[in-house]
C-alpha cells in the first residue's frame, strides 16, 4: 500500500511505502517530486529511503502543480506515470528486492516503454520528470539497471579474412569497433555488396574461426584482439548464426564440429543439423517452425528474459501487423499447454516475414548472453524496409542488454542507413580479388537512393529503368519525347536523369 503525506507519522504496515510531498518547484509551473520511504524492509521497523520519484498525470490542467493521485492505493491508475530522478532510486529498489512489482504500481516510464512511449510528449513529462534527466538515460542507463543488463564494455577486433583466390594478394582485413553509449549506436556492423561476392562465405569462415581449435587461418581467417589477456582467452562467450535461405550452401555446424572449449554455438534459421554425414537432413517446415518459436517464447518468458523480450516487441510493434498479432499477450497465460497452443496459433496466422522477424527476434531474446557475436546473413531477404528496420533497431537494443555485437552481410541500403559509416565495410570483387573499403560518406540516416547510387553505382545503370531511359534517350535526344514515350509517367529521380544524359549527349555532339 501506498500512502502520501508530509511526514513519516503514518500509521503503516511491513512493506508499505510513503510519498513524502517535496515542495522543488520546476520552473514555476511544476511540484511533482516526493521522497519515497519503504517501511520494514529490513524485517523491523524502520524507514528505508529508496530516493526521489517525480508523478505526472495525463492532461494535467492549466495552474496544475501536481497530479491528482489519491492519498491512499495500491496502484496507480493508467492516467498516472512517474520516474525515479537518478539512479540509485532503481539501483534500491533492485537491492530491496522490491523493483519489479514498486516499478509497476507507479507506472514507471523507464520500466514500461509503452507507457514512455504514450506520455513522452506530455508538457509534465517534459517541462518537469525530464527536467533533470535526458530521455537517452531513461531509455539506456535507467532501463539497464531495471533489466539487470550487463556493464557495457568496448569492444576493438580485428577479422583477417580466408586467403584470395590468387595467392599474389592478402587477405581482407575487417577492423570493428564498439563504443558503449555512442550515437548512433556502433554495436552493429555491416557487410554490404552485390550478390554473389562472398559476404556469406565471410560469414561463416567467422563462425569457423570462434568456435572451432581448427586453427585453419588459410580457410577460416582468424580474429585479433590486443586486449586479450592471454591466448587461450575468447573474444566472444557466444555465437549465433541467422540466415533464413533455403538455397544458401553453408549449413549450421553441427555439434561435433564445435570444438572449442568456452564458447556456445546456436544456428536460426530453416535447415535442421546433419546428424551424420550421409544424412540429408532438409529444411523446417511450418509445423517444426511454430514449434520452436512457441518453445523459444515459452523460455523468453519464464527465465527471466521477459522484460528482454516485450521490450523487443515493443520495438516491432510499430508494424500494424505485429499490434494485431497480440504477440505479447502470451506472457499472460499461466497454463503452459494453452500457452503452446496458443503461440503456435498466432505464429501461424502471421506473413511469411512476419514469422521469420519474430521468430529470429525470440529466438535471440533467448540466446543471445553477455558478449555474444550475433551473425545475421541478408536479414532482406523476407522483410519490407520498415519492418527491417524496426528489426535492426530491436537487434542493437538487445545487443546493448547483453554488451553483445552483430556483423550483418546485406545487399540492402535500408539496413546501411541504420548503421554510421565507421560501422559499415563495403565488398568489392575484382576478378580474383576481394577488396573492403569503407563509404566514402556517412551512411547513417542517409537517403537510401542515395546510398544505392553510392553502392551499386554502375550496377544500378546498367539495369532496370537506368537502362530504359538511356535507351529512350539515344533515340529520341529530347526531353518532351523522352516524356511522351512514357506518358510523363516517370518519377523525379528519372527526370532528372532524362536531363543528366541529354546535357551528357549534347557534350559529346559539341566535341
Amino acid at each position: 500500500m501506498f500512502y502520501v503525506s508530509n511526514t513519516l507519522q503514518v500509521d503503516v504496515e511491513p512493506g508499505d511505502y510513503v510519498l513524502i510531498e517535496d515542495d522543488w518547484d520546476d520552473w514555476f509551473t511544476y511540484e511533482t517530486k516526493y521522497n519515497l520511504y519503504l517501511f520494514g524492509s529490513d524485517g523491523g521497523k524502520g524507514w528505508k529511503h529508496i530516493g526521489a520519484v517525480k508523478i505526472g498525470q495525463l492532461a494535467m490542467e492549466k495552474g496544475q502543480r501536481r497530479a491528482n493521485i489519491p492519498a491512499e492505493f495500491d496502484q496507480l491508475d493508467d492516467q498516472f506515470f512517474s520516474l525515479g530522478q537518478d539512479a540509485t532510486y532503481y539501483d534500491d529498489a533492485l537491492e530491496l528486492g522490491v523493483a519489479n512489482q514498486l516499478l509497476d504500481k507507479l507506472n514507471d516510464i523507464a520500466f514500461d516503454n509503452k507507457i514512455f512511449r504514450r506520455v513522452r510528449l506530455e508538457d509534465v513529462t517534459r517541462v518537469s520528470l525530464l527536467r533533470s534527466v535526458k530521455e537517452t538515460t531513461v531509455l539506456g542507463e535507467f532501463s539497464r539497471i531495471i533489466n539487470g543488463a550487463v556493464p557495457l564494455t568496448p569492444y576493438d577486433f580485428t577479422y583477417t579474412g580466408p586467403k584470395q583466390l590468387s595467392s599474389e594478394h592478402d587477405p581482407i582485413q575487417l577492423d570493428f569497433q564498439v563504443e558503449p553509449g555512442s550515437n548512433p549506436p556502433s554495436n552493429i556492423h555491416v557487410l554490404i555488396g552485390r550478390n554473389g561476392i562472398g559476404k556469406s562465405f565471410i560469414l561463416n569462415a567467422m563462425i569457423r574461426a570462434l568456435v572451432t581449435d581448427a586453427d585453419d587461418k588459410e580457410s577460416d581467417g582468424e580474429f585479433v584482439d590486443e586486449d586479450l589477456l592471454a591466448e587461450e582467452d575468447n573474444l566472444f562467450a557466444a555465437v549465433v548464426s541467422v540466415t533464413f535461405s533455403a538455397f544458401d550452401k553453408f549449413e549450421p555446424l553441427t555439434d561435433r564440429q564445435v570444438t572449442r572449449e568456452g564458447v556456445t554455438y546456436a544456428y536460426v534459421g530453416l535447415k535442421n543439423k546433419r546428424r551424420n554425414s550421409k544424412e540429408d537432413p532438409g529444411v523446417k517446415d511450418l509445423s517444426a517452425l511454430a514449434r520452436e518459436f512457441s518453445i523459444s517464447a515459452q523460455r523468453c518468458v519464464g527465465d527471466g528474459r521477459l522484460q528482454r523480450w516485450q521490450r523487443a516487441l515493443d520495438m516491432l510493434e510499430s508494424d500494424p501487423i505485429f499490434r494485431i498479432a497480440r504477440i505479447s499477450e502470451l506472457a499472460d497465460i499461466d497454463d503452459i499447454e494453452e500457452f503452446k497452443k496458443t503461440a503456435a496459433s498466432r505464429f501461424r496466422n502471421l506473413s511469411s516475414g512476419h514469422k521469420i522477424v519474430l521468430l529470429t527476434i525470440t529466438k535471440l531474446v533467448e540466446l543471445v548472453r553477455e558478449r555474444s557475436l550475433v551473425l545475421l546473413d541478408e536479414p532482406e531477404a523476407h522483410l519490407h524496409p520498415p519492418l527491417l528496420s524496426a528489426f535492426v533497431r530491436a537487434l542493437s537494443d538487445l545487443l546493448n542488454n547483453r554488451n553483445g555485437v552483430a556483423i550483418v552481410a546485406t545487399h540492402s541500403p535500408v539496413v546501411l542507413q541504420e548503421v554510421p559509416s565507421d560501422c559499415s565495410w563495403q565488398l568489392e570483387r575484382h576478378n580474383s580479388l576481394m577488396v573492403a573499403h569503407r563509404p566514402e560518406a556517412e551512411t547513417f540516416a542517409e537517403n537510401v537512393g542515395i546510398l544505392t547510387h553510392r553502392v551499386f553505382g554502375l550496377e544500378v545503370e546498367e539495369a532496370g529503368f537506368y537502362n530504359l531511359i538511356r535507351d529512350t534517350v539515344i533515340e529520341e535526344g529530347d526531353y518532351e519525347e523522352v516524356m511522351k514515350e512514357y506518358n510523363h509517367r516517370i518519377g523525379s529521380e528519372g527526370r532528372g536523369l532524362i536531363r543528366s544524359l541529354i546535357a551528357l549527349q549534347n557534350k559529346k555532339t559539341k566535341t
